[in-house]
């Protein structure tokens, strides 16, 4: 007795051996890859984006025949090589592997290197896993929408790849065996329904997405924070001030940090965001006065407006809010200084939850040796601005702060974004009684000296000033930069004199638009991409709101809203429970894969006959004894199965021959 065993030619026939690689899937995943490291061209060296691109490119060209492949011993010796180098390089430009810069750019080498000696189809399905990972690191550099947005391409780039190696026959069925450029047209072809196939694979994801999103615990705090390479550069403001250090700011549209009120916002010449306050001067810069950390001594006059801060990252520990903070957030302090200190740099998208008043007395009991470090002054420096203030010490000090003002007033100074260098010696006389031309910095540098001289305290204080309105929030931009002179007088305390409102005062009240030269969008430059960009940062705004800023406080407050209670009452454990469940049933009511043609014809024929066939059963077996029991169509019996065992394990079969088996399957009827 003899027995043949027919196996089908496909992956599940021999699971020990690896999956072959279907060359539209290789395709496919190459170029949600591309997708996927496309932010990293702006974020690696130059070179190593180029390599990525010939990497990529090269294996491109293998899987179509356009360019010869290397023997396996040899492209192993030089992928080596080339991550050897490409790692040496990294190294030399970011000074580490292990951080933020310095891991992600080695990962994004390695997963060109690993695409190279892809060959099966477990390769596909690694290098999926890789661009998830990769999907995930560009969030570790923003957290706004169009990372959001890429992220979603990336991942249904990624999905549609991974579908088409699951199922090659059905999208691009035969392909496999067609020429590479036949077979490249048909995966394009093939396209819009594959990628519709992997965008309901994760809509059907997203109402459970949103559920654990909603209900899973989350801290008051970031869990963890991604250590940055120390070539990362701080932005905005510095804790620093000279000549021409915050001009440069106000030539740029960038965002600092947001604003929205809860009731309506100060006009705009009250929208002073106190920054660094300087105290030490050497003759050419002003530095940081080392603030002790305690209460300062403040008295609120006029109303408390309570607001949201959402600052962008700036790597400073420093929280821009509006002079003078009424109520601190949780995880910060103030110092004597009047300034609002997190104890770690804001290194990513934070939002503060404060109030302020902006009429305000502020230090009438200062201390008198804090008060004597605000009257020093570099011995020989700026002589003849010196010698002009001190023409004023018989003046009352009140009138010394005037005066002050009036050689502003009436000297025929400009407001200007492009300031002409000065000498760094004696730098402020050659402003004073020269150019005459100059930035914010230089006229709040040049009153503090004149007051020292004159022996009224002074300091120059750093922040920014104005707001741009977008619907229910304010936008204020690194051109927003600003700095300005805050003065002590007995009984007063430390009062703010902006020197910038005496010679420009359009700049005060009505923020950097006033300003020639400023940025477009800062300038409010019309337009439809001037209103383009400003409902996206509106879309921003919310993404930040609803989103980045769903923290500990706002779950809780949701929670209470709707009536569940702390985490841990029954009513939320219920509810958390049922709302889980709910958002599974779009996983449960998913459509089944579609069944294999002959697969399904071989199935409908079984039905017809009545008679289930065994699934180790050959074929010529079951037609045996599906001819046994309906002898009078025992010829047709044998010939539809035949036909199908033809078409299974013979040659590809073409699509019409398979369509004409599912008709004559489907015409067949038991007599």
């Amino acid at each position: 007795m003899t027995f043949s065993v027919q196996l089908p030619r496909n992956r599940a026939a021999q699971p020990s051996a690896p999956a072959p690689l279907p060359l539209p899937a290789l395709l496919a995943m190459l170029a949600a890859l591309t997708l996927c490291s496309l932010p990293y061209v702006t974020r690696l060296p130059w070179w190593a984006s180029l390599l990525t691109a010939l990497l990529l490119a090269y294996r491109v060209g293998v899987a179509l025949k356009r360019v010869p492949g290397l023997p396996v011993l040899a492209q192993s010796l030089l992928l080596l090589l080339i991550a050897l180098t490409a790692g040496w390089g990294l190294l030399a430009a970011f000074d580490t592997l292990l951080g933020r810069d310095g891991g992600t750019a080695i990962l994004v080498v390695l997963i060109a290197l690993k695409a190279v000696e892809t060959r099966s189809g477990r390769d596909i399905q690694t290098l999926a896993l890789l661009g998830f990972f990769l999907t995930v690191t560009h969030f570790f550099y923003a957290q706004d929408t169009l990372t959001a947005v890429h992220a979603l391409l990336s991942v249904t780039g990624l999905c549609a790849a991974l579908t088409l190696w699951e199922r090659p026959g059905g999208f691009a069925g035969g392909l496999s065996g067609a020429p590479a450029a036949a077979t490249f047209g048909s995966a394009l072809a093939h396209s819009v329904p594959l990628l519709r196939s992997s965008g309901g694979v994760l809509l059907r994801a997203l109402p459970l997405a949103a559920a654990l999103f909603v209900l899973f615990p989350r801290p008051d705090s970031p869990l963890w924070q991604m250590p940055v390479s120390g070539s990362s550069s701080a932005s905005g403001l510095s804790d620093t001030v000279n000549p021409g250090g915050i001009s440069s700011l106000a030539l740029s549209d960038e965002v600092a940090f947001r604003a929205q009120f809860d009731g309506s916002a100060p006009p705009a010449d009250q929208l002073y965001w106190r920054g660094p306050v300087m105290e030490f001067f050497d003759g050419e810069t002003w530095r940081l006065g080392g603030s002790p950390r305690q209460l300062p001594d403040v008295t609120l006059r006029g109303p408390v407006r309570t607001y949201t801060l959402t600052v962008e990252p700036h790597q400073r520990a420093w929280v821009l809010a509006l002079d003078a903070p009424a109520s601190l957030p949780d995880g910060t302090f103030i110092t004597q200084n009047l300034q609002v200190i997190k104890p770690s740099r804001i290194g990513a998208r934070t939002r503060f939850k404060l109030s302020a008043a902006t009429d305000y007395s502020y230090g009438i009991n200062a201390d008198p040796a804090w008060l004597m470090r605000n009257l020093q002054l570099p011995e020989r420096s700026n002589p003849r601005l010196r010698d002009l203030a001190r023409s004023w010490l018989n003046l009352p000090p009140a009138e010394r702060v005037q005066a002050g003002l009036k050689v502003f007033r009436q000297g025929d100074f400009a407001y200007t974004l492009n300031p002409p260098t000065l000498p760094t010696v004696n730098g402020m006389d050659a402003f004073v009684f020269g150019t005459k031309r100059g930035f914010c910095e230089h006229y709040a540098s040049a009153y503090a000296i004149m007051m020292r001289a004159a022996g009224v305290p002074a300091r120059v204080v750093t922040g920014y000033q104005g707001a741009e309105a977008n619907g229910n929030y304010l936008i204020v931009r690194q051109a927003n930069a600003h700095a300005w002179t805050e003065v002590w007088l007995a009984g007063q305390g430390w009062l703010r004199v902006d020197p910038t409102a005496t010679v420009s005062p359009d700049r005060i009240e009505q923020g950097v638009s006033a300003l020639k030269g400023a940025p477009g969008l800062a300038a409010g430059q019309g337009g439809l991409l001037s209103g383009l960009s400003l409902r996206l940062d509106a879309l921003q705004n919310l993404w930040n709101t609803w989103v980045i800023g769903y923290d500990g406080a706002q779950q809780r407050q949701l929670f209470a809203k709707l009536g569940l209670g702390q985490l841990g009452d029954w009513r939320l454990t219920l509810f958390g429970t049922a709302v889980i469940g709910l958002a599974f049933v779009p996983l449960l009511l998913r459509r089944r894969p579609p069944t294999e043609p002959l697969a399904a014809a071989y199935a409908l024929l079984a039905r017809r006959l009545g008679l289930p066939r065994e699934p180790h059963e050959p074929g010529s077996a079951y037609a045996e004894r599906a001819a046994g029991q309906h002898p009078r169509q025992s010829g047709r019996i044998h010939e539809l199965i035949g036909e199908y065992q033809r078409l299974r394990y013979g040659t590809e079969p073409t699509a019409e021959q398979v369509r004409a088996f599912v008709q004559a399957v489907r015409s067949f009827r038991v007599r």
